[in-house]
Order: C-alpha cells, then structure tokens, then sequence
C-alpha cells in the first residue's frame, strides 16, 4: 500500500516537473495585421508573368551579359579561396 502511494505521488511530480518546462503555446491573434501602406491584400492584382512590367529595375550586372559577368565570378571564387591556400601553405612551410 504504500508502494502504490510513493508511486502515485512519484508520477504525479514527474507530470507536474515535464510539465513545467514544456513551450507555452503560442497567443491565437483574432485579427489580421495589414501594413497601412499598402492596403486591403485582396484588393492587389495578383502579379504574374504576363502583368509585370517591361521596365523593372535591372542592376549593372543584370544588364551584363554571362560573359561579362565570367571574371566577376571568378575574382569571387579565387577571393575566398586564396586566404585558406596561403594558410595551408604558411603552415606546411613552418614544420
């Protein structure tokens, strides 16, 4: 009898102690938040391929073609590249 009471008392603590660090569920918002800039959501037309517009804003390199973009990307790759094959090579050099 008093196995099953220090066992009770013993699963009632556990429930309350992984109880008490489990997330609080998040507060349910009974309203929607709408940027006041922009207006009621529903009312933006939906933009698709054929509504865009021919004159968006293109940067520098959006207006470069793949071959004018080549040494961009490759001065890229050897930039983040040369610091570790020169440490590689101090450290192999200092043995």
């Amino acid at each position: 009898m008093k196995t099953c009471i220090l066992f009770a008392t013993l699963a009632l603590f556990l429930v309350g102690v992984t109880n008490a660090f489990a997330p609080r569920p998040a507060v349910a918002r009974t309203s929607t938040l709408h940027m006041g800039f922009m207006g009621d959501p529903e009312d933006q037309p939906k933009l698709t391929r054929d509504a865009e517009p021919d004159d968006y804003f293109q940067t520098t390199t959006d207006k470069m073609s793949d071959e004018e973009k080549l040494p961009i990307a490759i001065a890229g790759i050897v930039g983040i590249s040369l610091p570790f094959i020169l440490g590689l090579i101090a450290l192999y050099s200092a043995k």
